[in-house]
């Protein structure tokens, strides 16, 4: 009963956090009823779950991400990567069912509505645990910590996915939760107990397996080396959980999605087989043709370019295979990494790099940059201001595992800004250690130019964002 306490009060709305929820839970909403004005004639009708999971597919194209959350609520079935995300399809289906009774209730299929629920309050509570970071770790004044929960959501990709029904806006707040509880830890100076960090392994890796990097850093940076590497916090802190997730995630595989391959496969074949014969008939049909046949038919047969979606990979087989060593670099940090997750670029708005955008797009204004070149130099400066912070320093470790992994690796680094929701709270974290030690004028003038970079990112991505919402499918 004690931790079930300790569990409910940590999502306890406090009455000095009720004036700022309130503002930022009226933008949230706004952005999921203009999400759901948007999709709600094409994802509403009552269609059987083939066709939903279709239609789905066909009318959602925002950025790369993706609709499983969506298309689970809908139609369940085993849709995630199990291996990425072992636990959220099971997490997910008492969704399933509430949509279920919702459809026999009011004749329509509500999975759109559920979803804009679930995503507004893990918005919400993001926006709860980045605030009680300033506040109760970093300790900074509620004017401080305002500012720059206020600038963390005027970022492009945590816009986004206070809507999208994708798996980012679920990661962002456990990792969020985990990063708030390690700083109290620090700042308190005390260890995460061995119960609460099993409890937080299992649910954030369970979302994203890539998280339990982070979690493990965050035991090491709050607890010390000497206890992180203890035999039995090793045992029972990351091994057994590790091992639980990985047999889970075999049962998983083996019982739910290689019958779902199967049939899929068997499809795909299906369709395939008939292509090909449909495009053997197209060739014979243009040699054997007259200069007029062979016009028309000239389209269909002419050999079509591959469209370059990515990089050369380490090696074309294992993980290796989404590796990718050969895309800049520097144009990545600029145009998306540190460009797209933060300002939306106006050319190929949202756009699907495995579509129809391309890798890179420039911005049309030389303000974007100029705006990217500032909130670079508050970051870099934030870093200095707070060198010898432990919890920073575990920030940017956590920071550190993402470049490794799409800048070093090249891991997803076509579409990297989808996710920047894991890492972009680092950034105004690192800005409140300039506010911590600075006073005067440089205080404020920091605090202006804060508030002048917030003001420009919530005017030019909501611009944007709003007119992409506003526009018919």
């Amino acid at each position: 009963m004690r931790i079930l306490g300790n569990v409910i009060n940590i999502f306890r709305i406090r009455p000095a956090e009720r004036r700022a929820g309130a503002i930022a839970l009226a933008a949230i909403v706004a952005l999921n009823i203009l999400f759901v004005h948007k999709m709600a004639p094409k994802l509403t009708p009552l269609v059987s779950d083939a066709e939903m999971t279709r239609r789905v597919l066909k009318y959602f194209h925002i950025s790369g991400f993706d609709p499983i959350t969506l298309i689970t609520v809908s139609a369940w079935s085993d849709g995630y990567n199990v291996y990425r995300h072992p636990l959220l399809a099971f997490l997910i289906y008492p969704l399933y069912a509430l949509n279920q009774l919702c459809e026999w209730a009011f004749g329509i299929d509500c999975a759109l509505f559920i979803v804009a629920v679930l995503m507004t309050v893990c918005a919400f509570y993001s926006f709860l645990f980045v605030r009680r970071i300033f506040t109760d770790v970093m300790q900074l004044s509620p004017l401080d910590a305002n500012l720059l929960s206020a600038l963390m959501f005027s970022f492009a990709y945590v816009m986004l996915i206070t809507f999208i029904p994708d798996h980012f806006g679920f990661s962002m707040t456990m990792l969020l939760i985990v990063l708030c509880v390690a700083g109290l830890r620090i700042r308190k100076k005390k260890e995460i107990p061995l119960w609460q960090m099993v409890i937080l392994y299992i649910f954030t890796t369970g979302v994203t397996t890539t998280n339990s990097v982070k979690i493990a850093l965050a035991q090491l940076f709050t607890n010390g080396w000497k206890r992180f590497f203890h035999p039995r916090n090793l045992l029972l802190g990351l091994i057994v959980p590790s091992l639980a997730l990985w047999t889970f995630c075999q049962f998983e595989y083996k019982t739910f999605v290689v019958p779902q391959e199967k049939v899929k496969h068997a499809a795909i074949a299906k369709r395939k087989a008939a292509r090909e014969q449909r495009m053997a008939q197209l060739r014979s049909e243009y040699e054997q043709g007259d200069s007029a046949t062979r016009a028309r038919l000239y389209k269909y047969v002419k050999p079509r370019p591959k469209r370059v979606k990515m990089g050369k990979p380490m090696k074309n087989e294992g993980f290796l295979k989404w590796t990718d060593v050969s895309t800049s670099r520097w144009q990545t940090v600029t145009e998306n990494l540190f460009g797209e997750s933060i300002q939306l670029h106006r050319r190929h708005l949202l756009g699907d790099v495995l579509m129809f955008r391309p890798m890179f797009v420039s911005y049309d204004w030389a303000v974007n940059y100029v705006a990217e070149g500032l909130l670079a130099v508050l970051f870099l400066a934030g870093i200095w201001y707070g060198r010898r912070s432990r919890f920073l320093w575990l920030a940017l470790a956590w920071l550190s595992t993402d470049l490794l992994l799409h800048l070093g690796l090249g891991f997803g680094i076509n579409e990297v800004y989808i996710m920047a929701p894991h890492w972009l709270f680092v950034i105004p974290i690192s800005i409140g250690y300039i506010l911590l030690h600075v006073r005067g004028r440089q205080l404020a003038a920091v605090r202006s130019l804060t508030g002048l970079l917030t003001l420009w990112f919530y005017c030019y991505n909501g611009w944007l964002l709003v007119g992409f919402l506003l526009k018919p499918l």
